[in-house]
């Protein structure tokens, strides 16, 4: 069994086992979609065949004992009241006592970064890959840590690395096209990624993004001005 609840302000809980808008900040997936549904040939960024699931959460779980499921609840409960600190040191603990957990250490590392602490923050979500390297929300958070730093080229080398373990994540191409977009500048290469995260929200939701919609406008308007050129 896997352990996942949403934060306020985009915070995600990971699953303990192993696993994890507004251009600011990556989003935590709310759902994706579903496998087997055809994907059309539009979009480069996308490969060919149909969508697959999240590999990460359909990789069985590795078995723990009820003391760590309680520790883990615990921690959860810390981080959506925002108790920062106390998380911390949960976390501290359950890492700790089980470091081949995945989920804890990527846990761990959105509360050293809600706690302001990068370099922290940067060693636990490392440690979270070095668990299960197919944790894609672990690459996310990482690569926005690293745009936050301003280290671009790394952050979308792990954006990347994320695509290569899970070609369909829609917060992964969207976060993408925002660091080509507003922060490298390269236009074509963002556009791609929104229609493509675009087009898998519509696959799982039946209908579009709008906040992305209008992304995609906007850039397509910038890019037919020429602006920035």
């Amino acid at each position: 069994m896997r352990f996942v609840k949403p934060l306020a302000a985009a915070l995600m809980l990971a699953w303990l086992a192993g696993c994890s808008s507004t251009p600011p900040e990556p989003q935590a997936p709310t759902g994706e979609p579903e496998a087997g549904q055809p994907q059309g040939p539009f979009n480069a960024a996308l490969p060919p065949g149909p969508v697959t699931l999240n590999p990460y959460l359909e990789t069985p779980a590795p078995k723990v004992d009820s003391a760590t499921r309680q520790r883990f609840d615990q921690a959860r409960e810390q981080m959506q009241r925002q108790q920062w600190s106390e998380a911390r040191q949960s976390l501290q603990n359950l890492v700790a006592e089980a470091p081949e957990l995945s989920g804890p250490w990527l846990n761990l590392g959105i509360v050293w970064v809600q706690l302001n602490e990068p370099g922290q923050a940067r060693a636990a979500f490392s440690r979270a890959l070095a668990a299960n390297p197919l944790n894609v929300d672990a690459y996310n958070h990482l690569a926005a840590l690293e745009r936050r730093e301003g280290h671009f080229d790394e952050a979308r080398t792990l954006y990347q690395q994320a695509l290569a373990v899970w070609p369909h994540s829609i917060a992964t191409h969207k976060n993408l096209g925002i660091l080509l977009d507003i922060y490298l500048g390269e236009w074509d290469e963002a556009l791609l990624h929104y229609e493509a995260a675009q087009y898998l929200t519509e696959q799982r939701e039946g209908a579009a993004d709008a906040t992305l919609a209008g992304w995609i406008i906007d850039l397509k308007r910038r890019m037919a001005a020429g602006e920035g050129a």
